[in-house]
């Protein structure tokens, strides 16, 4: 069952992290057009979703430290704010007489776009702040704009019903071709959501005049974001993001439910620092994956986890030493005789890996104390040779 997931993997690589977001950025679509106009209780539970959603995905972010959708959805929290304003204080021709809206219009695509394009880093940085300061910044010169009746983009609209002008139009369309791009190039759950959570968004400016589009569409867009953020954070806490194998916390959270009679062992990518300053960052992330493949390839039942940049750590549930040492050797083999091609190379690539298995003992109180005693001795026998394994 693995291995079917594992090619459907590789000829549907969205197929997984798209279902979810697709699925609700479509029951958004569903609901606009089959149930408006919506009551005005139901629209003040949409109201309160969009803004329960949205700080519960900050509040998690800022308790992980992450700042990937911190800034997406603050802009949202910001725009669905002053819509909302000018609809209350200008009436049904908001988007016709506010510069202040068709301003809104302008920065909001752009605010996307650039923080999706944002890489994942710390969200308690200096940077962050600078991040801030830009936001105010840019509300500050769009409300000087807007109290002089100057706006910086076109009137002209495609639809009298439409509550985004030509040029926004274009920019919306522009930021949600390139965000497609990078989410089929990378395959990220959060890539995705945010695709999606900008889709969202600009149907709801699009249908601004309609109530129940403005909060159906925000709330379908924080609700995208919220579940999307539990999962990036889940995937980034246990998972490892370049192999997609299951990281060091996943295994001190799995040692718990290992069973009583198991062996570890540990495979080491020999000279590991020489080939990352041979082939630099992009070229030994890349031969990383490609070791990861073969090692799932030789040994597809195993519970294999990345448990350090050069290190993996193989679960043998129910082996004793003898015979995970026979299934280490084969890992080890795979390894040791394939040609890895890389980009820019003409000349196949050789590499090599040390291993080293140990059995869990009664003296042994958790799955730690038998990594160890493996650790220990693969460096005991690496300090003679490499690309060998031994037993313990």
């Amino acid at each position: 069952m693995r291995q079917i997931l594992l090619q459907l993997e590789k000829f549907f690589p969205l197929l997984r992290n798209t279902t979810l977001p697709a699925l609700l950025f479509g029951l958004s679509l569903l609901g606009f057009y089959a149930c408006q106009p919506l009551a005005t209780p139901s629209l003040l539970n949409l109201h309160h979703l969009f803004y329960a959603f949205a700080l519960l995905s900050f509040l998690l972010l800022l308790y992980f430290n992450r700042s990937k959708p911190a800034f997406f959805i603050l802009n949202l929290v910001l725009a669905y704010i002053l819509v909302n304003l000018l609809k209350r204080q200008l009436g049904a021709d908001y988007y016709f007489s506010s510069a202040a809206y068709q301003n809104l219009c302008l920065f909001l695509p752009l605010n996307l776009g650039l923080f999706y394009a944002l890489p994942e880093q710390k969200l308690i940085t200096r940077r962050s702040v600078y991040l801030l300061l830009l936001i105010f910044a840019e509300y500050t010169i769009a409300e000087h704009l807007s109290r002089h009746g100057i706006h910086l983009g076109t009137s002209l609209n495609l639809s009298p019903l439409s509550g985004l002008n030509t040029l926004n139009l274009l920019l919306f369309s522009i930021i949600l071709i390139s965000q497609f791009i990078t989410c089929s190039v990378s395959g990220k759950i959060l890539d995705t959501s945010l695709f999606f959570a900008t889709f969202c968004t600009c149907l709801g400016l699009y249908y601004s005049s309609s109530p129940t589009a403005l909060s159906l569409f925000f709330s379908g867009a924080s609700l995208i974001i919220f579940l999307a953020t539990i999962e990036h954070i889940y995937h980034t806490t246990y998972k490892d993001e370049l192999t997609g194998l299951s990281g060091r916390n996943a295994f001190m959270l799995h040692s718990k439910d290992f069973p009583l009679k198991y062996s570890l062992g540990i495979l080491l990518i020999d000279d590991y620092q020489r080939l990352s300053q041979v082939f630099g960052r992009f070229g030994i992330n890349t031969l990383v994956k490609m070791i990861t493949q073969r090692l799932l390839d030789a040994e597809p039942e195993s519970q294999i986890y990345r448990y350090n940049t050069d290190e993996f750590v193989v679960l043998f549930r129910n082996e004793d030493k003898n015979h995970a040492f026979t299934r280490m050797e084969n890992m080890r083999r795979a390894i040791a005789c394939a040609e890895f091609m890389l980009r820019g190379y003409n000349k196949p690539i050789k590499l090599t890996v040390s291993g080293s298995v140990s059995e869990k003992k009664r003296s042994d109180a958790n799955a730690v104390e038998v990594l160890v005693r493996a650790g220990k001795s693969l460096q005991k026998a690496r300090r003679f040779t490499q690309n060998i394994t031994y037993k313990d």
